[in-house]
Protein backbone atom coordinates (compact mmCIF):
# COMPACT_ATOMS: atom_id res chain seq x y z
CA UNK A 1 0.00 0.00 0.00
CA UNK A 2 0.75 3.74 -0.95
CA UNK A 3 0.53 6.41 1.21
CA UNK A 4 0.04 10.13 0.65
CA UNK A 5 1.37 11.98 3.77
CA UNK A 6 -0.45 15.19 2.74
CA UNK A 7 -3.67 12.78 2.44
CA UNK A 8 -3.38 11.53 5.52
CA UNK A 9 -3.62 15.26 7.03
CA UNK A 10 -6.37 16.00 4.57
CA UNK A 11 -8.43 13.35 4.66
CA UNK A 12 -10.58 10.94 6.86
CA UNK A 13 -9.22 7.63 7.59
CA UNK A 14 -12.82 6.05 6.08
CA UNK A 15 -12.18 8.24 2.74
CA UNK A 16 -8.28 6.33 2.19
CA UNK A 17 -9.48 3.25 3.37
CA UNK A 18 -12.71 3.83 0.54
CA UNK A 19 -10.01 4.96 -1.70
CA UNK A 20 -7.64 1.98 -1.34
CA UNK A 21 -10.40 -0.69 -1.05
CA UNK A 22 -11.26 0.56 -4.53
CA UNK A 23 -8.52 1.03 -6.25
CA UNK A 24 -9.67 5.20 -6.67
CA UNK A 25 -6.96 7.80 -8.24
CA UNK A 26 -7.87 11.53 -7.32
CA UNK A 27 -7.70 13.79 -9.80
CA UNK A 28 -6.44 17.23 -9.12
CA UNK A 29 -8.76 19.90 -8.73
CA UNK A 30 -8.40 22.76 -10.44
CA UNK A 31 -7.71 25.12 -7.13
CA UNK A 32 -4.97 22.51 -6.70
CA UNK A 33 -3.40 23.07 -9.92
CA UNK A 34 -3.37 26.86 -8.89
CA UNK A 35 -1.94 25.99 -5.74
CA UNK A 36 1.17 23.92 -7.38
CA UNK A 37 1.55 26.71 -9.92
CA UNK A 38 1.99 29.26 -7.33
CA UNK A 39 4.71 27.38 -5.52
CA UNK A 40 6.24 26.53 -9.23
CA UNK A 41 6.33 30.59 -9.34
CA UNK A 42 7.80 30.90 -6.12
CA UNK A 43 10.64 28.21 -6.75
CA UNK A 44 11.77 30.10 -9.64
CA UNK A 45 11.84 33.73 -7.86
CA UNK A 46 13.84 31.96 -5.15
CA UNK A 47 16.36 30.46 -7.37
CA UNK A 48 15.30 27.60 -4.86
CA UNK A 49 14.82 23.14 -5.18
CA UNK A 50 11.25 22.71 -6.53
CA UNK A 51 9.39 19.30 -4.84
CA UNK A 52 11.52 16.76 -3.37
CA UNK A 53 10.40 13.12 -2.05
CA UNK A 54 10.99 11.31 1.12
CA UNK A 55 9.76 7.40 1.39
CA UNK A 56 9.14 5.97 5.01
CA UNK A 57 8.38 1.90 4.92
CA UNK A 58 5.76 1.24 7.55
CA UNK A 59 6.26 -2.05 7.42
CA UNK A 60 4.99 -3.98 3.95
CA UNK A 61 3.74 -0.20 3.06
CA UNK A 62 5.49 3.13 1.62
CA UNK A 63 4.69 6.59 3.00
CA UNK A 64 5.68 9.12 0.75
CA UNK A 65 6.00 13.05 1.21
CA UNK A 66 6.98 15.59 -0.79
CA UNK A 67 8.95 18.98 0.51
CA UNK A 68 7.73 22.07 -1.86
CA UNK A 69 11.32 23.90 -1.67
CA UNK A 70 14.19 23.39 -0.26
CA UNK A 71 16.94 26.56 -0.55
CA UNK A 72 19.64 27.27 1.78
CA UNK A 73 19.36 23.93 4.50
CA UNK A 74 15.60 25.13 4.82
CA UNK A 75 12.89 23.20 4.17
CA UNK A 76 9.60 25.04 3.09
CA UNK A 77 5.60 23.97 2.60
CA UNK A 78 3.87 27.05 0.36
CA UNK A 79 0.36 27.64 0.58
CA UNK A 80 -1.98 29.47 -1.55
CA UNK A 81 -4.03 31.86 0.12
CA UNK A 82 -6.93 33.20 -2.59
CA UNK A 83 -7.76 36.22 -0.58
CA UNK A 84 -4.86 37.65 1.84
CA UNK A 85 -7.27 39.58 4.04
CA UNK A 86 -10.10 36.71 4.26
CA UNK A 87 -9.16 33.22 4.70
CA UNK A 88 -10.98 30.30 6.94
CA UNK A 89 -8.51 29.46 10.76
CA UNK A 90 -8.81 26.02 9.42
CA UNK A 91 -6.65 26.38 6.73
CA UNK A 92 -3.97 28.03 8.20
CA UNK A 93 -4.11 24.99 10.93
CA UNK A 94 -4.64 22.31 8.68
CA UNK A 95 -1.58 23.67 6.96
CA UNK A 96 0.19 24.23 10.54
CA UNK A 97 -0.24 20.85 10.42
CA UNK A 98 0.67 19.11 7.58
CA UNK A 99 3.76 21.47 7.91
CA UNK A 100 4.34 20.07 11.64
CA UNK A 101 4.11 16.43 10.00
CA UNK A 102 6.53 16.70 7.43
CA UNK A 103 9.04 18.66 9.58
CA UNK A 104 8.79 15.50 11.79
CA UNK A 105 8.83 12.93 8.55
CA UNK A 106 12.33 14.78 7.72
CA UNK A 107 13.94 13.74 10.72
CA UNK A 108 13.13 10.25 9.61
CA UNK A 109 14.82 10.08 6.71
CA UNK A 110 18.33 10.69 5.10
CA UNK A 111 17.87 11.99 1.94
CA UNK A 112 15.01 13.55 -0.70
CA UNK A 113 15.12 12.96 -3.90
CA UNK A 114 12.92 14.07 -7.36
CA UNK A 115 9.94 12.23 -7.28
CA UNK A 116 9.07 9.98 -10.30
CA UNK A 117 6.09 12.41 -11.63
CA UNK A 118 8.43 15.33 -11.92
CA UNK A 119 11.27 13.19 -13.75
CA UNK A 120 8.63 12.98 -16.32
CA UNK A 121 7.99 16.70 -16.72
CA UNK A 122 11.94 17.12 -17.58
CA UNK A 123 13.19 17.94 -14.10
CA UNK A 124 16.84 15.99 -13.61
CA UNK A 125 17.27 13.64 -10.79
CA UNK A 126 18.57 15.15 -7.88
CA UNK A 127 18.94 13.80 -4.22
CA UNK A 128 19.16 15.74 -1.07
CA UNK A 129 21.22 15.04 2.05
CA UNK A 130 19.20 15.94 4.87
CA UNK A 131 21.51 18.33 7.44
CA UNK A 132 21.12 17.83 11.10
CA UNK A 133 18.51 19.38 13.06
CA UNK A 134 17.03 20.95 9.48
CA UNK A 135 14.99 24.15 9.93
CA UNK A 136 11.29 23.75 8.53
CA UNK A 137 9.28 26.82 7.33
CA UNK A 138 5.73 27.12 6.55
CA UNK A 139 5.27 30.02 3.84
CA UNK A 140 1.22 30.54 4.04
CA UNK A 141 0.23 33.29 1.27
CA UNK A 142 2.58 35.82 0.55
CA UNK A 143 2.91 38.01 3.79
CA UNK A 144 2.86 35.16 6.19
CA UNK A 145 5.63 32.80 7.24
CA UNK A 146 5.96 30.27 10.15
CA UNK A 147 8.99 28.72 11.70
CA UNK A 148 7.58 24.67 12.38
CA UNK A 149 8.96 22.71 14.52
CA UNK A 150 8.85 18.37 14.86
CA UNK A 151 6.21 17.27 17.34
CA UNK A 152 6.44 13.64 18.43
CA UNK A 153 2.98 13.20 19.15
CA UNK A 154 1.71 14.60 15.75
CA UNK A 155 4.15 12.07 13.78
CA UNK A 156 2.75 9.33 15.84
CA UNK A 157 -0.86 10.01 15.37
CA UNK A 158 -0.08 9.98 11.40
CA UNK A 159 1.79 6.92 11.43
CA UNK A 160 -0.89 5.50 13.64
CA UNK A 161 -3.63 6.70 11.26
CA UNK A 162 -1.86 5.27 8.16
CA UNK A 163 -1.01 1.77 10.09
CA UNK A 164 -5.26 1.96 11.32
CA UNK A 165 -6.29 1.82 7.32
CA UNK A 166 -3.62 -0.58 6.28
CA UNK A 167 -5.23 -3.13 8.79
CA UNK A 168 -8.59 -1.99 7.69
CA UNK A 169 -8.54 -2.76 4.04
CA UNK A 170 -8.64 -6.43 4.50
CA UNK A 171 -11.95 -6.91 5.82
CA UNK A 172 -13.23 -3.32 4.69
CA UNK A 173 -13.28 -2.34 8.57
CA UNK A 174 -14.99 0.86 8.05
CA UNK A 175 -16.42 1.12 11.66
CA UNK A 176 -12.80 1.30 12.99
CA UNK A 177 -11.99 4.01 10.47
CA UNK A 178 -14.83 5.82 11.66
CA UNK A 179 -14.36 5.53 15.65
CA UNK A 180 -10.99 7.13 14.98
CA UNK A 181 -11.90 9.80 12.64
CA UNK A 182 -15.05 10.43 15.10
CA UNK A 183 -11.77 11.64 17.77
CA UNK A 184 -9.84 13.08 15.88
CA UNK A 185 -11.42 14.88 12.44
CA UNK A 186 -10.99 18.38 13.00
CA UNK A 187 -9.23 18.46 16.30
CA UNK A 188 -6.03 17.30 15.58
CA UNK A 189 -4.88 20.71 15.85
CA UNK A 190 -6.67 21.50 19.29
CA UNK A 191 -5.46 18.21 20.42
CA UNK A 192 -1.86 18.02 19.53
CA UNK A 193 -1.11 21.69 19.61
CA UNK A 194 1.81 21.61 16.91
CA UNK A 195 4.66 24.74 17.70
CA UNK A 196 5.15 27.08 15.72
CA UNK A 197 6.55 30.63 15.54
CA UNK A 198 5.54 33.78 13.24
CA UNK A 199 8.38 35.07 11.37
CA UNK A 200 9.05 39.17 10.51
CA UNK A 201 10.05 39.41 7.09
CA UNK A 202 9.85 42.29 3.98
CA UNK A 203 7.52 42.04 1.64
CA UNK A 204 8.00 43.84 -1.75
Amino acid sequence: MKISASELVKRSASQLLYKEIKRIQWRATPRQFEGNKYAEEIVKLEKASAEKRGIISLGEDLLFFCIDMVKDNKYIEIKMIEDEENYEDWYLYSSIMQSTFYASLLQQVKTLDTPKFRKKEGFIQEIIKIVPNPKFELWFGKHQRYRIFPNDKVLTHYLDKAKLISKCVKDADFDTCREFDAKYKFKEFSIFKPKYKKLDFITC
